[in-house]
């Protein structure tokens, strides 16, 4: 069976089955293209093929991406293979960050810094602030990366509501890299509420964590209309996709002060363009897309294919399962 896998670190990628024929690429489209031969049966790969024609063979994509955004509209999701994303291999990383970015607000660590350079030591009493016991946050998204968030958030005393497409509580069956992370059964939120209702949650919430996947029906979920639902002291994470939010609107509502601050590390478009008036606004913290990054490991992303190479020889759903249908171009 021969499988192209895009890598930087091929020593990683031992003791695969010997019947496996691993041909090593990088990680753009054009390291994919120079590799693929209608041999290949599996694909394993961020970046997509441009020269479909050399998939011929091709039954199954393995995202290395926790989202599958990068198929909208292209040829191969108009072929019949089986599609995979990554969906919770860095759920823990990606947690562990909006919980820095949470409790950064809440304890104003970057008014801290200012002063430090200044050399200014404040009134402490005046500096103080309110713990987060008691708080509320809205989860938007209630996979790997939103239950991991959810545990840690409750852990630190906070009230977790989460919003899913249908409001129902449902277990995990996605990848999880390790046992006791996240909420398997759904049992964290106090209120599971549907994305059609996400207006009426939103001015509830103290933080609001965007963790949910960017679709055709989730792009610009948060526009004009939900932020002005918004706390004036809520705060916004995004670590799920750009294009969740509408910048635009954005913008004008940080401006009229209809929410404190937005934690964003990701963008639409990225990389995030130099003149882009999110890298200089007073309330918005820019971080480059790196939540999830696992630093020089590639240890979970092997484990999650010999996973699904087993579930896929078996004839078995694989583990983050995705219909590839959901990405067709509009006709």
């Amino acid at each position: 069976m021969r499988v192209v896998i895009s890598t930087e670190r091929p020593e990683q990628w031992h003791d695969l089955p010997s019947d496996v024929e691993a041909a090593f690429c990088g990680y753009g489209s054009s390291d994919v293209d120079a590799v693929m031969d209608p041999a290949t049966v599996v694909l394993v790969t961020d970046a997509l093929p441009t020269i479909t024609d050399r998939c011929a063979g091709l039954r199954w994509v393995q995202l290395l991406s926790a989202g599958a955004n990068q198929m909208q509209g292209h040829p191969l999701a108009q072929r019949d293979l089986l599609l995979a994303n990554a969906a919770g291999i860095s759920a823990d990383y990606m947690a562990e960050h909006v919980v820095a970015q949470v409790l950064s607000h809440a304890k104003s660590l970057r008014t801290f810094d200012r002063l430090q350079r200044q050399h200014n030591w404040p009134n402490r009493v005046a500096m103080a602030r309110p713990g987060l016991r008691g708080t509320r946050a809205l989860i938007i998204g209630y996979g790997g990366v939103g239950r991991e968030t959810a545990r840690l958030l409750n852990a630190l005393g906070m009230t977790v509501d989460a919003v899913t497409a249908d409001g129902e509580r449902r277990p995990y069956h996605g990848y999880v890299p390790y046992t006791g992370m996240g909420d398997p059964e759904a049992r964290i939120p106090e209120r599971m509420f549907r994305t059609a209702d996400l207006l009426a949650a939103l001015p509830m919430a103290d933080v609001v964590v965007l963790a949910l996947p960017l679709t055709p029906d989730t792009r610009h979920v948060i526009g004009a209309a939900a932020l002005k639902q918004m706390r004036p002291s809520a705060i916004l994470v995004n670590v799920a996709r750009g294009g969740l939010i509408d910048t635009q609107s954005l913008l004008a509502a940080l401006d009229a002060g209809r929410f404190a601050a937005a934690y964003l590390d990701v963008f639409e478009p990225e990389p995030l363009p130099p003149d882009s008036p999110l890298w200089d606004h007073p309330l918005v913290s820019v971080t480059p897309h790196m939540a999830g990054v696992i630093a020089n490991d590639e240890s979970r992303y092997r484990d999650l294919f010999l996973q699904n190479l087993a579930r896929f020889r078996a004839g078995e759903p694989l583990i983050n399962q995705i219909d590839r249908r959901r990405f067709l171009a509009p006709t």
